[in-house]
């Protein structure tokens, strides 16, 4: 599995599962087969309800913890310093173990400032319960604002991002900052599967139009964390990692003007873009 280098100097793998909407016992059954089956980066948050499921799953697959990265999130309404805190402890708490490699803010909150939240991750980073933080759902200028003010290096800003959303602006602010972008629902929900320009790209190398998408996304250093459940998915975006696309491919998957944002709501603070 290929590794990312992060601005703080850790290493994430660069693909990775999430576990958005994944609960109870096909949660646990996922994390599990995704750990045997070679997977050592897991993501989950606060907001999913699945903390206990993901830590079952962990300990069913026996994989020792150095071998993990397990990233979760600080929710939109739990951001004031005495409630990041109190996260800490149910961090430890609900996924059983001491820390977690990258602890994000979930969604940007207007209610609370930015310094404050960033300056009670701090503590969680001094307290050994995160190795790094981060942040999601940010556009380019709460991304701006975001690193003026952390004390802590961001690592990564956790957007949606795949064929239908290309967000040039965003990936290039983080890449001025250093800071990575990982994309979720980075197959558009399985909409990539019925893309026809998709599929034919894929045709070309005997892939998936999901694994043509994971292959085009981990060409440009993006980290990658999409949502699976059988086996047979799991090891199909598994093995996007050897797929090589070629200049004039991505160019071409970089050209798509669709724009088509899947999630967006009446929660969020701030405009996503």
């Amino acid at each position: 599995m290929r590794h990312i280098r992060l601005r703080d100097g850790r290493t994430v793998p660069q693909l990775g599962l999430g576990t958005w909407e994944l609960t109870g016992k096909q949660c646990t059954a996922s994390v599990a087969d995704a750990l045997s089956m070679g997977y050592r980066h897991i993501d989950t948050a606060f907001a999913y309800g699945n903390h206990a499921q993901v830590a079952a799953g962990i300990a069913k697959a026996g994989v020792p913890r150095e071998e993990l990265f397990v990233t979760t999130k600080v929710p939109l309404g739990k951001q004031s310093r005495s409630q990041v805190l109190e996260l800490g402890t149910q961090i430890r708490d609900q996924l059983q173990m001491e820390y977690v490699d990258l602890l994000l803010i979930h969604w940007p909150n207007r209610k609370v400032p930015f310094d404050e939240t960033f300056a009670a991750m701090q503590e969680l980073i001094d307290r050994g319960v995160s190795r790094s933080i981060g942040i999601s759902n940010f556009n380019a200028d709460l991304v701006t604002r975001a690193n003026e003010v952390s004390p802590a290096p961001i690592v990564t800003n956790q957007v949606e991002f795949h064929p239908f959303l290309f967000q040039k602006k965003l990936l290039e602010t983080c890449e001025a900052l250093d800071i990575r972008i990982t994309a979720y629902s980075p197959i558009a929900r399985g909409e990539v599967l019925q893309d026809a320009r998709m599929v034919e790209i894929g045709r070309a190398h005997d892939a998936s139009a999901a694994q043509t998408t994971i292959a085009w996304l981990l060409a440009k250093e993006i980290i990658v964390i999409p949502k699976a459940t059988s086996r047979g998915h799991l090891a199909a975006n598994l093995a996007a990692v050897d797929i090589s696309l070629s200049t004039e491919e991505i160019s071409r998957i970089d050209s798509f003007d669709d724009h088509r944002r899947l999630v967006d709501g009446p929660w969020k603070h701030y405009p996503l873009e």
